[in-house]
């Protein structure tokens, strides 16, 4: 994609930013990060409406947002296994919460 200096050099960005509203810096980051440089333009529809869902994901989990922003820079896959990496992290780490609180209790 090149060298980006702000976030509306990014037309990803900008292509959310229609789709969703005002987007945060770290969204804009995650956004790009996220976007292959070499994504055949065919292959951003599917990409946009992959981001819009990660973002509305993370916009209303804490937990979620945590695992997505300290995988994101490594993250070679879809977003799609990201999520779905997300959801199975967050909920074993909520039931193992949640049993050792019930375990002190009984």
């Amino acid at each position: 994609m090149g060298e980006i200096t702000n976030l509306d050099d990014a037309s990803v960005v900008g292509d959310i930013r229609e789709l969703v509203g005002e987007v945060t810096e770290d969204e804009a980051a995650l956004m790009r990060t996220l976007t292959p440089a070499d994504l055949p333009e065919t292959a951003m529809v599917e990409h946009l409406a992959d981001l819009v869902d990660l973002l509305a994901t993370i916009r209303g989990d804490e937990a979620m947002a945590d695992y997505v922003y300290a995988i994101a820079p490594d993250w070679d896959g879809g977003i799609e296994m990201l999520l779905l990496g997300g959801r199975v992290t967050t909920a074993f780490a909520r039931y193992e919460l949640e049993h050792r609180v019930l375990a002190r209790v009984g």
